[in-house]
C-alpha cells in the first residue's frame, strides 16, 4: 500500500485560517511571504498524523481568538481528521472514503493505525544534513535491518581497545625502567660472584704459601746445620763416624728440601686482592644486567600482547566492514563507521550539498514506504540543481514532496497570504 495526500483542508490550526488543497504532481510547492501559514500547512500534515509526539511539540495548535481548530487529511484509502478545542489535547478519526451507499468504516485504534502507516518517520530530509553524527548513524541503522547489534559491536571494540591502551601504557612504563638500566657487557658474569668463596680462595692460597716460607726456613736451617757438622767433623775427629752419619742425614735432608725450594711455585695474591675489593661493584653489574634481561624480556611479552590486541581490533573491524558489506542501504555507496555516515567512503558531512541532498531524500523516502509524503521547510535555500534531483527522485520513488519557500510568484507554487490560499 502507498499512501500520498490526495487532499488537505485545515481550519484555525496556528496562522491557518482556512485552506483547502488538493495537491498534483510530485513536487507541492507552498511560496509565500514570511509569517503568511507555510510552515502552518507542514505542521498541520505532521499534527494530523504523528499525534502525541506533535501535541508536546505544539503548545498552541489553535489560531489566536478561536476556539477550535481542524486538520483533514484525504490519504486515499483512509481519511484522518484531527481536531482540537480549547478544553482537551485534540480528538482523533480515521476512517475510509465513504462507499457508493456512503457508509464509512471508521477504525477503533486510529493512532496505532497511523503509527503503523507514517513508519519510523522522516519527513524533512533536509534535516538529516543537520544532525550530529551520532544523529544520523541512528537513522540510517533505522532504514536497515543489520546483520549485528552495532552497540554490542562497539562496545565489544571498546573493552579490545581499553585493554591495549593498557598494555601499551604498561608497555611505556617498561621502556622507562629499561632505558634507565645499564646494559650488561660481554665480560659482566652470569651469576653474582661469592665473597666467602673469593675470601676461602685467598686464605687457600695463603695458606699454600705459608707452606713455601716454611720450605725455605727449613732448607736455611738445614744450611746451618751442615756447615756446623762440617765443623764438628774437624773438631770432633774421635767423633767422626757419628758425624759422617749425621752430615750424611743433613745432606740429604738439605737436598730434598732444596729441590722442594726450586720446585715450588708461589701464588700471586694481588689479583685476588684486587677482585676481592671489586667484588660489590662486580655483582652490582650483574644485578643491574639481570634485571635490565628480566625487564626486556617483560617489555617483550607486553609488546606482544598490545600486538595481540591489535590484532583482534582489526578483526573485530573487518567483521563489521563485511557485515556492512552485505547491507543494502537506501542509497549505493552508504555505510556508517563509530564516527558517523559514511558516503562512498569519506564523512558524509565532507560531501558536496548536492551528495547530502540525494543520500537524505532517499533515506527519508526508505523511512516512509507507505505514506510517500516528504516535506522541505527550507525550500528557498535549494539551487537549481538541487532542485532537480529532489524533483528526480520524487517522480522515480514516486513521492509527494511538499516544499516551503518563501516569495510570493504565483507561477512558483500555492501562494499561501494570511493563513489562506491567495485566490
Amino acid at each position: 500500500m502507498t499512501l500520498q495526500i490526495v487532499r488537505l483542508t485545515a481550519e484555525n490550526y496556528k496562522r491557518l485560517v482556512a485552506v483547502d488543497i488538493s495537491p498534483t504532481g510530485n513536487i507541492v510547492t507552498l511560496a509565500g511571504k514570511n509569517a503568511q501559514g507555510k510552515t502552518s500547512i507542514l505542521d498541520a500534515i505532521w499534527a494530523a498524523l504523528a499525534g502525541g509526539d506533535a501535541s508536546r511539540a505544539t503548545k498552541q495548535p489553535i489560531r489566536d481568538g478561536q476556539e477550535s481548530a481542524t486538520v483533514r487529511l484525504d490519504l486515499g484509502d483512509y481519511i484522518v481528521t484531527r481536531k482540537w478545542t480549547a478544553d482537551d489535547a485534540g480528538t482523533l478519526t480515521v476512517e475510509t472514503p465513504p462507499t457508493a451507499d456512503g457508509r464509512k468504516q471508521k477504525y477503533s485504534s486510529p493512532q496505532k493505525l497511523l503509527d503503523d502507516i507514517v513508519g519510523k518517520r522522516a519527513f524533512d530530509p533536509l534535516a538529516f544534513t543537520r544532525m550530529s553524527a551520532g544523529e544520523q548513524v541512528q537513522t540510517l541503522i533505522a532504514t536497515v535491518d543489520l546483520p549485528f547489534d552495532p552497540a554490542e559491536l562497539d562496545r565489544e571494540r571498546a573493552g579490545v581497545f581499553d585493554g591495549r591502551a593498557d598494555l601499551n601504557r604498561q608497555v611505556k612504563q617498561l621502556e622507562g625502567q629499561l632505558s634507565g638500566l645499564s646494559a650488561p657487557t660481554d665480560s659482566t658474569p652470569d651469576a653474582e660472584v661469592s665473597v666467602a668463596d673469593v675470601i676461602a680462595e685467598f686464605e687457600k692460597a695463603r695458606e699454600h704459601n705459608a707452606k713455601g716460607n716454611a720450605l725455605h726456613d727449613s732448607a736455611i736451617a738445614a744450611e746451618d746445620v751442615h756447615e756446623k757438622a762440617t765443623a764438628e767433623i774437624v773438631r770432633l775427629r774421635d767423633a767422626l763416624d757419628a758425624a759422617i752419619v749425621y752430615e750424611e742425614r743433613a745432606g740429604a735432608v738439605r737436598k730434598s728440601t732444596l729441590e722442594a725450594t726450586k720446585a715450588f711455585k708461589a701464588i700471586e695474591t694481588d689479583a685476588i686482592s684486587e677482585r676481592l675489593g671489586n667484588i660489590e661493584q662486580t655483582n652490582a653489574t650483574v644485578r643491574a644486567a639481570t634485571e635490565h634481561r628480566r625487564t626486556a624480556d617483560r617489555l617483550a611479552a607486553k609488546r606482544e600482547e598490545a600486538a595481540q590486541f591489535t590484532i583482534e581490533l582489526q578483526t573485530i573491524d573487518k567483521r563489521k566492514a563485511d557485515a556492512l558489506g552485505k547491507v543494502k542501504f537506501p542509497v549505493e555507496g552508504l555505510s556508517f563507521d563509530s564516527n558517523g555516515v559514511l558516503y562512498n567512503g569519506i564523512p558524509f558531512a565532507q560531501a558536496s550539498a548536492a551528495e547530502q541532498l540525494r543520500v537524505s531524500a532517499a533515506l527519508a523516502m526508505a523511512s516512509n514506504p507507505e505514506l510517500r509524503v516528504l516535506q522541505v521547510r527550507d525550500g528557498s535555500l535549494l539551487d537549481s540543481d538541487s532542485m532537480k534531483i529532489l524533483t528526480d527522485l520524487a517522480a522515480e520513488r514516486e513521492f509527494q514532496v511538499w516544499l516551503e519557500v518563501v516569495g510570493d510568484d504565483p507561477t512558483v507554487g500555492i501562494i499561501i497570504e494570511d493563513g489562506q490560499v491567495r485566490s
